[in-house]
């Protein structure tokens, strides 16, 4: 028995559907080393972990494949020493309780 579940409101060319699923961020895996992900029905995205270059593969529409190179500066950035107030809060109860 074969039961199918319609869903409303889809595009209606399979590209935009496929373009549609891979933005929502389904068509992804990855690993310790690397990511790799569907960007669109047309481009897939190889991004190594913990190295600032990527590469992305394109398929153009005559048919063509063009690789791109990608430099991804946010891995450049320092991590961020933010801190939530709620956790500043939270010490200095702990702290105050402690030292009464």
């Amino acid at each position: 028995m074969v039961i199918y579940i319609g869903i409303d409101n889809l595009p209606d060319s399979e590209k935009d559907v496929i373009d549609l699923i891979a933005k929502a961020g389904y068509l992804k895996a990855s690993n310790d080393e690397v990511e790799v992900s569907l960007e669109s029905a047309d481009t897939l995205n190889i991004q190594p972990k913990g190295n600032v270059f990527g590469a992305k593969v394109k398929v153009e529409d005559d048919g063509t494949i063009t690789p791109i190179l990608t430099f991804d500066t946010k891995k450049l950035r320092e991590e961020s020493d933010y801190v939530h107030s709620k956790d500043v809060v939270d010490d200095a109860l702990k702290d105050f309780w402690e030292n009464q």
